[in-house]
């Protein structure tokens, strides 16, 4: 639970930094006046002003913003503090509501663009780090064990080696993995080496749908072939175009079935992750590239409150020449942003169930 949480706040953390520094670093650029980076929401548990900017870590780990002067028009219920940062920056030319629609475009596009740089860079180290695929060993040496498995629950481990099942001496993966085909829902006894050190554990097979077949979730070891950084980087930029194109038509599917099924929230990310950090770094890596660019795709829909709902307004606005009138564009923006809110809580309510049921 606690490397679950722990590695769940660090690859979250870091998405929506990589998202949100898109949006401020190209604001910046933009001379538009930011007054707050924040990761997370809620009661700010560290905070330090630099120039003009507060740079914040609030005490929700779920989001992050950065709050650029000019957003939103200003109104009566703005506090006197904010209408003088307000008229400042209107004075020097530097609201967000002030530059070009091509300036504004640029802001909103960044962030979910970095989405996709990030996803990328993580897949070009994971192939400069380990290599690529090529075959699998035939030693019956564990490659990966998958969490919640028989494997895992009987406490076998990644580099763990088969000596015998049931008494029986074991010479390659090929023959370990039909005594335990073979054996669904039946209890085996399991001999194994780790570091030097002989040990052995009962476990039971579980029957796999898929294959008619006993399996105890174990995967066998990957012998990778190093490859030049060219190459990683073609390797690199081919695995999130893939990935990609999946997820769009991931969704297309899921519009088209009109099923929420497969419709994960924070409970299942956190448990996405929390797995993948049971079976090793670069499980982590591939998993936080993944939803690195399905967050980048979610925030380009077209919906008020997302970053494609506001890059709608501005394209309308270059369309037809002059900017929608900003309190209406303000109000739907609000009424979107209350219809994520629940859709926010019925997808937290169907992980609750999917993890307690």
């Amino acid at each position: 639970m606690v490397l679950t949480i722990v590695s769940f706040i660090i690859v979250l953390g870091l998405l929506v930094f990589i998202h949100e520094f898109g949006h401020y670093i190209t604001a910046k650029k933009s001379d538009i006046m930011v007054t707050e980076f924040a990761l997370g929401f809620g009661p700010k548990l560290i905070s330090k002003k630099v120039g003009e900017t507060v740079y914040s870590i609030r005490s929700i780990p779920l989001g992050g913003f950065c709050n650029m002067v000019g957003e939103f028009p200003a109104d009566e219920s703005m506090p006197e503090a904010e209408r003088k940062v307000y008229e400042k920056a209107k004075a020097a030319g530097r609201l967000f509501n002030q530059k070009s629609a091509f300036k504004r475009l640029a802001v909103i596009l960044m962030g979910p663009i970095m989405n996709f740089l990030l996803a990328t860079l993580i897949f070009i180290l994971a192939f400069i780090a380990v290599g690529v695929p090529t075959a699998t060993t035939q030693n019956a040496i564990l490659g990966q064990v998958i969490p919640e498995q028989p494997a895992a629950q009987a406490g076998l481990r990644a580099n763990d080696k088969i000596i015998s099942i049931n008494g029986q001496e074991i010479n390659s993966w090929e023959q370990m993995s039909q005594l335990i085909q073979k054996n669904a829902e039946k209890e085996i006894s399991l001999q194994y080496e780790r570091n030097n050190k002989i040990k052995k554990v009962n476990l039971t097979p579980i029957f796999s749908q898929n294959s008619e077949k006993g399996v105890i979730g174990i995967y066998p070891q990957l012998v990778r072939e190093k490859v030049s950084f060219a190459k990683s980087i073609k390797l690199g930029l081919k695995q999130s175009y893939q990935v990609f194109i999946m997820t769009i038509q991931g969704f297309m599917q899921m519009f088209k079935d009109s099923s929420a099924e497969d419709i994960g929230g924070p409970i299942m990310i956190a448990s996405i992750i929390g797995r993948a950090a049971r079976v090793g770094l670069i499980n982590v890596l591939n998993w936080t590239a993944i939803i690195s660019i399905n967050l980048g795709i979610i925030n380009l829909i077209p919906f008020p409150a997302l970053d494609g709902g506001r890059i709608l307004f501005i394209l309308i606005e270059m369309i037809r020449g002059k900017a929608v009138d900003p309190k209406k564009e303000n109000y739907v923006h609000l009424i979107g942003f209350a219809i994520l809110i629940v859709l926010m809580i019925f997808i937290i309510y169907n992980d609750l169930m999917r993890t307690l049921f």
